[in-house]
């Protein structure tokens, strides 16, 4: 990468500030730039952290004052993201259909697919145009896996599970797994509830690294359109997560759990089983949801409480000891009180 900070402005639509012939040759954050460097800054907040970065120029919003060459835009983060996309545009494999792939008869396949080494594709599964299958996939029976789809190194696949368009799974996710399902028996032991159900992914979802999403016993677990699931996420039987929803990593959610639309959790939730999280509710890293979410709720905490609850009763529990001393306090006082009385 080799450009003039004038061709970056261009390619952004953005206000270029300085030297037009000022040059290019990479892009990173703040406190990793190097001469050279592009660097983006998106809140004045943090301006001072740009004086002691080595970046040669910034991407900076209009309102903020730079001490260097800069290109303005609206939104810095965003235009960082397409300079990223320009630069480094994702290049899929040319394998075509390895050799070493077995591949069942029935199969259909989409043209510009390729299949890489060592992965299996089971009897009646349909592949779209342009779908790239990485080394060690395994893909079950009558799945279905829509056009412009990625599923990287080692991801498995169980039996009909459908996939939308342009979806990205990425290496060790398991989709289609049994789910946790089993019946109680009067000596202790437990009875496997067979789990025949499906999964169904919507459009340009994306699936983080060892993340499981579970069969439905009955039914269909669904994933809507446009959802982001983080790495080790586990998904159970029969739940819906609805439209455009973000899960950080180690979340979980029981069975039948019912997840709105926009709705955006932090690392490590989990959610109890049949519960109803509403539309656009933002859940804090570690929260335990027992209990139904009104949509547009932000909940903190285990039991998942309001924010403005959960911060009053963390600030109440900051005092706990002090509080404790002032009630013996109080207590030896009363006792003395009690004791004059009494003696009069």
């Amino acid at each position: 990468m080799r450009v003039t900070l004038a061709e970056l402005a261009c390619l952004l639509a953005g206000e270029l500030e300085g030297d037009e012939q000022t040059i290019i040759c990479g892009i990173a954050p703040l406190d990793q730039a190097q001469t050279g460097d592009l660097t983006f800054l998106t809140e004045s907040k943090h301006a001072a952290r740009l004086a002691t970065s080595r970046a040669t120029a910034v991407l900076v919003a209009p309102h903020i004052p730079v001490d260097r060459p800069a290109i303005r835009v609206a939104d810095p983060y965003l235009g960082f993201i397409h300079l990223l996309e320009h630069f480094f545009p994702l290049r899929p494999p040319t394998w075509g259909i390895d050799a070493r792939a077995i591949i069942d008869p029935e199969v259909i396949l989409g043209t510009g697919v390729n299949i890489g080494p060592y992965v299996v594709i089971g009897r009646g599964v349909r592949l779209g145009d342009n779908v790239t299958v990485y080394p060690g996939t395994y893909i079950g029976e009558a799945c279905e896996i829509g056009a412009d789809c990625i599923l990287y190194a080692n991801v498995s696949l169980y039996p009909q599970v459908h996939l939308g368009r342009g979806v990205i799974v990425h290496s060790g996710a398991v989709i289609g797994a049994d789910g946790f399902g089993f019946y109680p028996l009067p000596d202790g032991s437990y009875h496997k509830i067979p789990q025949v159900g499906r999964v169904i992914i919507g459009d340009t979802v994306e699936i983080g690294a060892n993340t499981c999403i579970d069969r439905a016993t009955v039914g269909d677990t669904l994933i809507e359109t446009g959802v982001k699931l983080d790495n080790l996420v586990q998904i159970g039987h029969n739940s819906v997560v609805g439209r455009h929803s973000v899960l950080a990593g180690q979340v979980g959610l029981s069975g039948s759990v019912h997840v709105g639309s926009g709705v955006r959790m932090g690392g490590q939730v989990g959610i109890a089983d049949h519960i109803t999280v509403g539309d656009k509710v933002s859940i804090s890293a570690q929260a335990g949801v027992l209990s139904d979410l009104e949509p547009s709720a932000t909940v903190y905490g285990t039991p998942a409480l309001p924010g403005p609850v959960a911060k009053r009763m963390h600030l109440y529990s900051l005092r706990l000891g002090e509080l404790f001393q002032q009630v013996k306090q109080l207590q030896r006082r009363l006792e003395e009180i009690e004791g004059r009385e009494k003696k009069s």
